[in-house]
């Protein structure tokens, strides 16, 4: 089972910047998103598994790997990239305001 991070993240804290992966449709923009922050990262998209996966950051020290699956977020915040579902900052139902 994978294991999950859990980053610095305040209750109610936004992440500075995000984009969600919601499958093929928006591939290139979370390719291009990460990008900015690691620019020479390596990305697999694989659509059997529906999963995007970034390894390294292409200069051979390694970086963390990130795999997103589907209406996963990747965020950055606090100066890294991070994987998490968007339950994490989506408002519940009854969380709304009218």
């Amino acid at each position: 089972m994978d294991r999950f991070e859990m980053p610095r993240v305040q209750p109610k804290e936004r992440p500075q910047e995000s984009a969600q992966f919601t499958g093929p449709e928006s591939r290139d923009d979370v390719i291009l998103f990460v990008r900015k922050y690691r620019p020479r990262t390596n990305s697999t998209f694989d659509p059997v598994m529906r999963t995007l996966e970034f390894d390294g950051n292409g200069d051979g020290d390694g970086g963390r790997e990130l795999k997103l699956k589907l209406n996963d977020l990747v965020v950055y915040q606090h100066g890294e990239l991070h994987v998490m579902p968007a339950r994490m900052f989506l408002p519940a139902a009854d969380d709304t305001d009218d």
